[in-house]
């Protein structure tokens, strides 16, 4: 679910702040789960399990994130919702880096791609 369904909202929305650039804001990085877990100066952005008591949950819900006019759909929050209160877990063990470039080795292979 995180890298076929969360992941892609995470990159449109919110890699531009945390994730793309060398500084990120917040010191918070969300290429990965386990970045996502750690968190940065706020402290942990997801609490696996547990949606309502996850920052990050609560600012997308909110409208609070991201920033300015353009915000996640209720479609799109209910799909980070969901992944959160099913423990926040990804189909495979996650690099040990983040991906570098645009695409991941699991967009890479969509169909399109091939």
């Amino acid at each position: 679910m995180f890298e076929t369904d969360v992941r892609p909202i995470l990159k449109a929305n919110c890699f531009h702040c945390h994730g793309e650039d060398e500084k990120f804001e917040g010191k918070l990085d969300l290429r990965l789960t386990r970045l996502i877990q750690r968190g940065g100066d706020s402290g942990p952005s997801i609490v696996a399990g547990n949606p309502e008591q996850s920052p990050l949950v609560q600012r997308i819900a909110s409208g609070e994130m991201p920033p300015g006019e353009k915000k996640l759909t209720p479609k799109q929050i209910e799909t980070i919702r969901r992944w959160v209160s099913a423990g926040a877990k990804t189909a495979r063990p996650e690099p040990e880096t983040p991906p570098v470039g645009d695409f991941t080795d699991e967009e890479r292979s969509f169909w399109s791609f091939q």
